[in-house]
């Protein structure tokens, strides 16, 4: 037994990525992105061993105090390091946490300027600017401890002139250009990460409104079909069944007690007609507010009424009705089974007229609702009318979109079955 089938999706989406965010990344660019931060913080840890053995080494001409502070510097430094990993989960702590101790500490700003890069790809405003600043004081800093020192790399790279001459004193005016030349680039490549990250979210916003519009122009699509059957339905089908009900009642009055056969046949002509026409009108209201639809209607319980109004018209039915519980069926299922065996019987009586039926409705939580409707064939008959060949059709869809199944066609016996099996769901 299986249960009416979920609701379809309305495809609509909204994103909801902030600014700033980076798009989502495959599985082999997340683990390049790993090799490439865990081989960053391995470069950062070599130089802060390195930077630590230039200040706080035995050849380091520092006092012994910034001797053992540059030491002991280099294991916090390390640790942020290995916190540079996480530095776009955590980009202002570990910015801070590296700019404090590169103030603090003889020891390499490459930390604080990696750590910077991951700050200004995520962040803006105050935030970016002022850990800019901090940046390139922490790493005017570490480029001052750079040229006291009796190994300086910036001297090596000017020339390699010795600590205390006036070529290396000289450097020290220069130290603001270069921290700048330093912290610029790392500045300018979270600046950019940020830029293409809000180019990709805008993109994909693009996308999302472009798929949102076409759904809504659909949408109004078929609102305006609906609304156009729905006048259709109104302005032909409705006045002409009003015509004929209004004949109908004429010609049963006109007739009256002389003839009961023909003031049967009007009445019934008359009923049906308004029958069919209080149809019409619902269809159209539910066309007109799709939402007034709850699949409320005719359903098990109104199906003997339908076969009694089939024998009273002239048609042979023969049936077996074994129902637990009409009341607690689900609206749209009961409202299912009743035109499928409302649109079995008029088509018996429209290919096969003269022909008897029989109609076998079994339904219950435990089995569903199982309906077999079979008459037999009439080879000489003549239908009354001509069908659109969507009788047939139309039960099937009726039975598919409440999750059941359909079947119809001769048998070997010489008749003609349609059965139907629809899930038993619950009010």
């Amino acid at each position: 037994m299986t249960a009416a089938p979920p609701l379809p999706s309305d495809g609509w989406a909204v994103s909801t990525a902030p600014a700033g965010s980076y798009p989502p990344r495959s599985r082999s660019r997340r683990t390049w992105a790993l090799t490439g931060s865990i081989a960053l913080a391995v470069l950062c840890a070599l130089l802060v061993m390195s930077a630590g053995g230039t200040h706080g080494g035995e050849h380091s001409t520092f006092p012994s105090a910034v001797q053992a502070l540059a030491i002991v510097g280099v294991f916090p430094m390390l640790a942020v390091s290995v916190l540079l990993i996480w530095r776009h989960r955590f980009p202002l702590l570990i910015s801070i946490l590296a700019t404090a101790l590169t103030v603090a500490l003889p020891t390499t700003p490459l930390p604080a300027l990696v750590a910077l890069a991951a700050l200004t790809a995520a962040r803006r405003g105050w935030v970016r600017w002022t850990m800019m600043g901090a940046t390139y004081a922490a790493t005017i800093v570490s480029f001052c401890w750079d040229v006291a020192s009796e190994t300086s790399h910036l001297a090596t790279l000017s020339g390699g002139s010795a600590e205390g001459s006036a070529a290396r004193l000289a450097l020290f005016w220069v130290v603001p250009i270069l921290a700048a030349l330093a912290v610029a680039p790392f500045a300018a490549y979270g600046v950019t990460r940020q830029i293409r990250a809000e180019r990709d979210t805008a993109r994909r916003g693009n996308v999302t409104a472009a798929r949102n519009i076409a759904a809504l122009h659909q949408e109004v699509s078929i609102e305006r079909e609906r609304h156009e059957i729905a006048r259709e339905l109104h302005d032909t089908l409705a006045a002409r069944l009003s015509s004929v009900s209004l004949h109908a009642g004429a010609l049963e009055l006109q007739v009256g007690d002389s003839d009961a056969r023909a003031t049967a046949a009007a009445r019934a002509v008359r009923e049906s007609a308004q029958h069919s026409l209080d149809d019409v009108r619902s269809v159209v209201r539910v066309l007109r507010n799709p939402e007034l639809h709850t699949g409320a209607g005719a359903g098990l319980v109104d199906i003997p009424g339908l076969i009694d109004a089939a024998v009273r018209e002239g048609t042979d039915v023969r049936t077996q009705m074994f129902v637990a519980d009409a009341s607690a069926c689900s609206p749209s299922v009961a409202h299912a089974a009743y035109r499928i065996v409302q649109e079995a019987i008029s088509n018996v009586r429209r290919h096969a007229p003269g022909a008897s039926l029989s109609v076998d409705l079994r339904a219950g939580p435990e089995t569903g609702v199982t309906i077999r409707i079979v008459n037999r064939l009439v080879p000489e008959a003549h239908p009354t009318s001509t069908g659109g060949g969507n009788g047939l059709v139309g039960m099937s869809e009726r039975a598919a979109l409440v999750g059941g199944s359909f079947e119809a066609g001769e048998t070997a016996e010489g008749t003609f079955a349609v059965v139907a099996w629809l899930p038993w769901v619950g009010r």
